[in-house]
């Protein structure tokens, strides 16, 4: 198949006509997600034109879904300063959690421009195409738009999808449009995937060049101290839930409750991290409800939290505070999510356990779980008897961090790998 496929061709039409009839409820959705975020009603027309008056040529242009992916942007564009390259790159995303991890590489001075991706509209993206002249497109994990592979193919621009995944769901989305993804797949100049499984789903889905160089998030560093410090907390032992989604957080309060009954004489305290930041009012009505008392992390005093529950309420902190906590409870697993990364808290040295459902990360998790260094509970039980038994034997705890940093180590490299597969594309125009 070809992008000029009769199948192909009609496929596109009917994909284009039902995006621009839905620009104006897209719009809608940005608005009503700005009551609570107000970078969705930032910036706009970027998002829907494309223009932007400092727009200029670029080397490199990095698009990155948001925080977690644009970490892994992070990862590679240090390497390349630290390998002495000097090339001009335009960083896209599409979340304001992305758009402030992008600023925030910016601010430490990597040579960066920041910008949201427009839409997916032909137009939109022929014109981004004319102004930035990029060399290639870097795509981080499974940013394939139609459009956007679309325009790249006519400009004749390299793209390359580094740290490649495609989990289930995805698959299936792809397979039944194969129609119009199958050309699309075919014409990328080369994916770099994170493991054999990702590889042989890009490869059946029509990509032709694809290799396996490994997980970027491997290499990601722990970040460096954050704002708050451990005796910011009161309590003498700390879990973190990172990324949690909504449907989770019962169980987690459920199971905190549980534990504290357990252990009268600790002070044990629950810091939980919802997905989306806009969700702690309602987080902290509900573990008040609960009979937990409970606090904003943008109120904790100098003196220290002594809540039961402290609900993160910002945006861009959550990978520094995973190195305060004696465990960390990984998100999206105790619902039909698919999990999140589970790379940070064990590279921040914290025990791990997640819920039954990490089919997004699933190499990831069957590499740790091989080595015994997380563990998957499928209920509020499970997860009790889990922080039971460490706030109980912090050793064995300790033993699991332990673990999982060899499986870290094991598995580093990635982002050698990748830029040795960028070389062509990484010499800035004279």
């Amino acid at each position: 198949m070809s992008l000029n496929d009769l199948g192909f061709r009609f496929a596109s039409a009917g994909y284009n006509l039902l995006l621009h009839l839905m620009v104006p409820w897209i719009l809608l959705y940005f608005v009503w997600r700005s009551r609570r975020e107000p970078g969705y009603r930032r910036h706009l027309p970027e998002r829907l034109t494309g223009k932007r008056p400092e727009a200029s040529p670029c080397d490199l242009w990095i698009h990155a879904v948001s925080l977690g992916e644009m970490r892994v942007a992070g990862q590679l564009i240090r390497a390349l300063v630290v390998d002495g390259r000097n090339a001009r790159i335009q960083l896209t995303t599409t979340t304001p959690a992305g758009r402030a991890e992008a600023e925030r590489m910016q601010a430490a001075g990597l040579p960066v421009r920041v910008r949201y991706l427009p839409l997916d509209l032909p137009w939109a993206l022929r014109r981004l195409f004319r102004v930035l002249k990029p060399r290639a497109l870097v795509l981080i994990e499974t940013e394939l738009w139609p459009n956007l592979l679309r325009a790249s193919a006519r400009a004749a621009v390299p793209v390359i999808v580094v740290n490649a995944r495609l989990g289930p769901g995805l698959r299936e989305r792809y397979r039944r449009f194969r129609v119009l993804y199958a050309p699309l797949l075919a014409g990328l100049t080369t994916v770099a995937a994170q493991s054999e499984s990702d590889a042989a789903a890009f490869r059946d889905l029509g990509a032709k060049k694809v290799s396996v160089t490994g997980n970027l998030k491997f290499d990601v560093a722990p970040p460096g101290p954050g704002k708050l410090q451990r005796d910011a907390f009161a309590g003498d032992w700390l879990w973190l839930a990172g990324s949690t989604h909504p449907g989770e957080e019962a169980t987690l309060f459920e199971a905190h409750r549980a534990l504290g009954r357990r252990h009268p004489d600790r002070r044990l305290q629950l810091l939980v991290a919802p997905r989306h930041p806009t969700r702690s009012p309602e987080l902290l009505a509900q573990a008040r409800a609960a009979g937990l008392s409970a606090i904003p992390r943008s109120q904790i005093a100098a003196s220290g939290a002594a809540a039961d529950v402290v609900v993160l309420d910002t945006l861009g902190e959550l990978a520094a505070l995973y190195p305060l906590a004696d465990a960390a409870f990984v998100g999206g697993s105790l619902v039909d999510h698919g999990g999140q990364n589970p790379l940070e808290p064990a590279a921040a040295g914290c025990p791990v356990v997640t819920g039954p459902d990490m089919r997004n990360f699933a190499h990831t998790v069957a590499l740790l779980s091989a080595a015994q260094a997380i563990l998957t509970v499928n209920n509020a039980t499970g997860l009790l008897e889990a922080l039971d038994a460490w706030v109980r034997d912090p050793q064995a705890g300790a033993d699991m961090a332990a673990r999982a940093a060899q499986v870290l180590n094991a598995n580093r490299g990635a982002t050698g790998r990748t830029l040795e597969m960028l070389e062509p594309w990484l010499r800035p125009r004279g």
